[in-house]
Order: structure tokens, then sequence, then C-alpha cells
């Protein structure tokens, strides 16, 4: 049966249902069928939505994240947690969506992660780790926070480290779908990860370097496959975790990495984006060359038209309209 005689709907009604839909639930009604796709595609475009810069400082068992505003830089919301049981420092795992998965890291089995909505306040506590799966892999390890824009599926990424007794396992959890913990095993993930070069969630995938820095890893979210592939030019086979300097971030909803060189006077950072997704060998873009010591690097690098930069003491942040060539000039925020 042809794909206009499935569903015998007129296109202006189906485009009037379409549009009352999340964007994310669009995306996965392409799948449907040819003229879904092709109305979807031509006649519901994405929605415009203005970039908010969300900041997140830790102190010890508490943490703060701000929202301001992209327009005119005053704060819009401030959201403070304590954790009130388990010791430890309190890390970002990651953010996306406005949303923002905290981790408090020190406790074992018990080590606890939420995911939480600074705006609302609102915080929810995932399933920690079976006792099982400690016992077997150990606490080396690290976590990412990714979204996938067709499944419209939030999903944590657990990452064993290059220690750990199973290197090649590592496990993923859906936010709202499962109450534990599923294994994914893949040889990609047996080099480990460096705890210098940062993970982020990005474009449908959560990626990291391994413990080398020289290659990329990437767990799609979508079948949760594993694939590895070499970084950008300026990376390079490290003998320590400790050597490498360049991180894995979001540029404008893409892969990058940023490659920082080190002068007598300043610090450059060239930024490199993934050009159509991982493949081996992959093909990377420089796109910035930036000028500054300051620069947030993770896990967004961009937000919209800007970069976050900091003061020396963390007192102040600055928003930075980037170019080719670097910061053109400076405004602060509202701190």
């Amino acid at each position: 049966m042809a794909d206009d005689e499935v569903f015998n709907l007129p296109t202006d009604a189906l485009v009037e249902i379409l549009l009352r839909l999340p964007t994310s639930a669009r995306r996965r009604f392409r799948l449907v069928c040819k003229l879904w796709r092709n109305v979807i595609d031509e006649r519901t475009p994405e929605r415009q939505v203005r970039t908010k810069i969300l900041t997140f400082i830790s102190h010890g068992r508490s943490s703060r994240a701000t929202v301001y505003d992209d327009k005119d830089g005053h704060r819009r919301h401030e959201w403070t947690y304590n954790w009130s049981t388990y010791g430890g420092a309190v890390h970002m795992v990651g953010t996306c969506n406005g949303l923002i998965c905290l981790h408090n890291a020190g406790e074992g089995v018990r080590s606890p992660i939420r995911v939480a909505n600074p705006v609302t306040g609102e915080a929810v506590a995932l399933p920690p780790l079976s006792a099982t799966i400690w016992n077997s892999f150990g606490h080396l390890e690290v976590y990412g926070f990714g979204y996938h824009p067709v499944t419209g599926q939030y999903k944590v990424v657990r990452v064993p480290s290059r220690l750990a007794r199973r290197r090649d396992v590592g496990h993923v959890l859906t936010l709202g779908e499962s109450a534990s913990w599923r294994e994914v095993v893949s040889p990609a993930m047996a080099d480990g990860y460096n705890p210098f070069c940062g993970i982020v969630g990005v474009d449908g995938s959560v990626c990291w370097f391994t413990s080398r820095a020289d290659r990329v890893v990437a767990l799609d979210l979508g079948d949760e496959q594993v694939t590895s592939f070499m970084g950008p030019p300026g990376v390079q086979l490290v003998l320590t975790t400790g050597e490498a300097s360049w991180k894995v971030t979001n540029v404008h909803a893409r892969l990058g990495v940023v490659v920082p060189h080190y002068e007598a006077t300043a610090m450059k950072v060239e930024v490199w984006v993934l050009n159509g997704g991982g493949r081996d060998p992959p093909r990377w873009s420089r796109w910035y060359c930036l000028c500054g010591s300051r620069i947030i690097l993770t896990p967004n690098l961009t937000h919209g038209e800007y970069v976050v930069s900091r003061s020396w003491d963390w007192d102040r942040l600055y928003r930075c309209k980037v170019d080719g060539d670097g910061f053109p000039g400076l405004s602060s925020l509202h701190c």
C-alpha cells in the first residue's frame, strides 16, 4: 500500500495536529512514513527558543545552578541543592534541555545520582547501582547524561575505568522507563576514559576520550551501540592521563573538542567540530581559534552566540560573543 493511502487525513489537518506536539515527538513521527516525514520537514519547522545560560558551581556537599537570560544577561533563576545523607563532592554529570544531572561521589554503591530542573527545583533520585554490579566492576567510573532527539529518551551512562576489573562493560539507565541499570558490552570501551578530557552528551550520543586520549568513544543513546574514532588534529597518544589537556564539549549541538595551546603571554584554544557523525577516519573542521585562559569549556562551549568565561577568582562571569578570530567584546553576567 502506498504511503499516501495509509492515512486518509487532509494534509492541512495533519499539520495542525503536528504543530501541537513537542518537537521531540515530531522527530519520532518522521519515521512513520514518507508522507509524514515530508510534511514535518516542510510544514512544521523547529521551534526557535531563546537560549538560556546555565552555570553550575559545587561547594563540598552542596551545589548551585543559576539560569541567566541570554538577551540581557540577568539572573532569572537560582537553585541550590544540599545533599543531606551522603558525604563527598557534588559533580555535574551533564545538562541538556534545561535538566541537570548530579552525582554525589565517594559513597560506593550508595552514591546517589539525581536529575533536577533548576527552574522548578524538582529533583528525582535514580536507582543506585546494585551491590552485584558494584562488587563485580568496582567504583572506578565516570557518568554521562544525554538525550536522543528521535526517541525522546534521556539516559545516564556509566563508563568503566581502564583499571576496572571489567573494562569492556558499561551500564545505561533510561529515565522514566527502567528501574535498573542495563549492561552494554563493547571492546571499544576497554581503553577506559581520560578524566582530564571530560564526558559530554551531544547529538544523541554520550562521548568521551580513551585513557590514552587519542580516540573518541561514542555510545549512541538510540541503539546503545559503541563506536570509536580518531580525535582531531592537535591530540596525540599520551603516556599518563594528566598529559591530556583537550576536552570534549558541545558546540551548537555538535560534538566538539577544544585543544589549548600555551604561549608565553596567553593561551589560544582551537575548537574542532565533528562533521557527519562518528566514522573512522572522522571528518573534523576547525571552527574557532579563541584567546584567553578563562574560557568555560564543558559541557557546553557555546550558548547561542556566546561563550561563557569567568574571572580568576570566580566572582564574575562573562559572556563573550565569538567569531572566527576570538572575542570581539565581553559583557558581564549579573552574578
